[in-house]
């Protein structure tokens, strides 16, 4: 799957922030399967999505990223908890690829709940 085929993605929940971590826009399947709109998401941070137990290790990755140029979890599939709008949180499939939007450096990933 390439990058523009990633933020294409409207029948599952795709989510997309900017090299700053900053959340940019979610679609409408994120907002479905997870409860936030996307004015409850756009300009705060990717942590709002994160489990407080996990966001230490978000930051470190992505601060290693940004310093190295160096993506060791790009382009793989990762189970990892998302927190719900409601304070829940919920193993998911995160795909996680990084391109240019306007260009803009962006990271989108589609996050898939395991049942």
């Amino acid at each position: 799957m390439t990058f523009e085929e990633l933020i294409a993605i409207t029948e599952q929940p795709v989510v997309i922030a900017g090299s700053d971590g900053i959340i940019v826009k979610i679609n409408t399947p994120f907002s479905r399967e997870f409860g936030w709109q996307e004015a409850d998401l756009a300009g705060r941070p990717l942590t709002a999505i994160i489990p407080s137990a996990l966001r230490d290790a978000h930051q470190l990755g992505f601060s290693a990223f940004l310093s190295t140029g160096k993506a060791s979890l790009l382009g793989q599939t990762l189970d990892l908890e998302i927190e719900h709008k409601d304070g829940s949180a919920t193993l998911a499939e995160h795909f996680i690829l990084s391109g240019l939007i306007e260009g803009k450096q962006r990271f989108a990933a589609r996050i898939v709940p395991r049942s």
